[in-house]
């Protein structure tokens, strides 16, 4: 009974430890009063500044982050790409669309470890304009 606590214990350690880093997207517009995590729907003007966070839950240790913001095009187009951290008192990245063109786009969050980039998460969304023609 003692060796299966153990067992237990010692892989639930090993699940933690080696788990990625999780956590969820929120947007935020100038006239919203705070972020929303949850849009109804993920389309945004793209005449007006749009805020966006990735909140991971709690890290105790220093975390390499690669953000990457990809445009549709006849394929996903590299726009913006920059490193940032995350650690235990800072578990926020953030950033946001000003002056970009309409259409289709990605955030994608990197994990950036020594054999390279892992994807931690994606969010797709559309930027449109009232001035779009049709």
């Amino acid at each position: 009974m003692k060796r299966a606590a153990v067992f237990l214990l010692v892989l639930s350690v090993l699940i933690c430890s080696c788990s990625r880093p999780k956590g969820q997207f929120a947007f935020k517009t100038f006239t919203d009063k705070g972020y929303r995590i949850n849009p109804e729907r993920l389309e945004f003007d793209a005449d007006k500044e749009l805020f966006w966070i990735y909140s991971f839950e709690k890290i105790s240790s220093r975390i390499n982050l690669g953000v990457v913001i990809l445009k549709k095009d006849l394929s996903w187009v590299d726009v913006l790409s920059r490193p940032d951290h995350i650690d235990a008192e800072k578990n926020i990245v953030r950033g946001s669309f000003k002056g970009y063109e309409p259409g289709d786009y990605k955030i994608v969050i990197t994990e950036i470890t020594d054999s390279g980039a892992k994807k931690i998460d994606e969010c797709s969304l559309y930027l449109y304009s009232d001035s779009e023609s049709y």
